[in-house]
């Protein structure tokens, strides 16, 4: 069987990275792309992309009509369910696609500590589990960690920068290195992968724009905005105990994202895989960038 991928569609499309994801592969005359999107969704696309809509309960026929002549399945659907990933990869079997991308993204799910900080990333590793015990049947798959998006973090005000109140809050001592990865790098890196299905068939790769730390990042922000922001002192410690109190009372919204940045910003947590895994970077396409560069683009809007 031919290992070329021509024909691929995207799952969740709409959300913070679909977007990028789908702008690359378009873009690229090598694909034709088009969207799987829930019926109850309110996400519009460019006219010339073909919109298969289906139930959110995803049922397998929907899927297999949809999954019909696809090369590629790429998942970017956030926080969902192992259950729901699965009826997709078994769809994606029975359909015969050649490569599924699964919804990784984010943190390194390979390092267990970061698992036990944050349970929901689990189901991450059920799912790449899963993908590996189906290997046989055809269906190779390649699942992409990229740390932060960084741009899109720094633009809603995720990683600990308010631009919109100018307000920082440090972690710790601020020095610390992470990876991030921007969202265009991302659509990138997917279209990377498959331009080089046999190379990059049945691993996680490592991607990066940049590797950097909170103290960087707020020099940066003063500098393109021109004023000193104001910053608040905090500790992972509190972040955790923060996360994990909120949590345990069933807050998931309240409690994951003090987590995450536990997870990003406590040095045990390892979140520079520049330093600590071999980057796919070269292979994909992607070149290190500058991190005025980033900060100055999600200033400037």
């Amino acid at each position: 069987m031919s290992q070329e991928i021509k024909n691929v569609i995207v799952i969740g499309a709409g959300g913070n990275l679909g977007p990028s994801v789908l702008q690359a592969l378009d873009s690229d005359p090598q694909f034709t792309v088009s969207v799987l999107s829930r019926k109850n969704s309110t996400s519009t696309f460019p006219a010339h992309i073909k919109v298969h809509e289906i139930d959110e309960s995803y049922p397998e026929n929907e899927l297999l009509e949809a999954f019909k002549n696809q090369d590629a399945v790429i998942l970017t659907l956030g926080f969902v369910s192992f259950e729901t990933n699965k009826k997709i990869i078994d769809a994606s079997i029975k359909a015969g696609v050649k490569r599924l991308m699964p919804t990784e993204y984010g943190s390194d799910t390979a390092n267990p500590q970061l698992v036990e900080l944050i349970p929901v990333y689990q189901d991450k590793v059920n799912v790449t589990e899963y993908l590996k015990s189906q290997e046989a049947k055809g269906l190779t798959w390649t699942a992409l960690v990229t740390g932060p998006f960084i741009d899109w973090g720094l633009k809603v005000g995720f990683i600990g920068f308010d631009l919109a109140s100018q307000k920082a809050t440090i972690y710790d001592s601020g020095t610390t290195t992470f990876a991030g990865t921007t969202l265009a790098d991302i659509g990138l890196a997917v279209a990377g992968t498959l331009h080089n299905p046999e190379q990059t068939a049945n691993k996680k790769l490592f991607i990066a724009s940049l590797s950097t730390t909170q103290k960087e990042v707020l020099a940066s922000l003063e500098k393109a905005t021109g004023k000193k922001w104001d910053v608040q002192h905090t500790t992972v410690k509190e972040a955790l105990a923060v996360g994990q109190e909120k949590m345990g009372k069933g807050d998931f919204a309240g409690g994951l994202p003090p987590l995450i940045l536990a997870g990003l910003y406590g040095a045990e947590y390892e979140a520079d895989h520049t330093k600590t895994r071999e980057l796919a970077n070269d292979l994909l396409g992607l070149k290190m960038e500058n991190l005025d560069d980033i900060v100055a683009e999600v200033v400037k809007g």
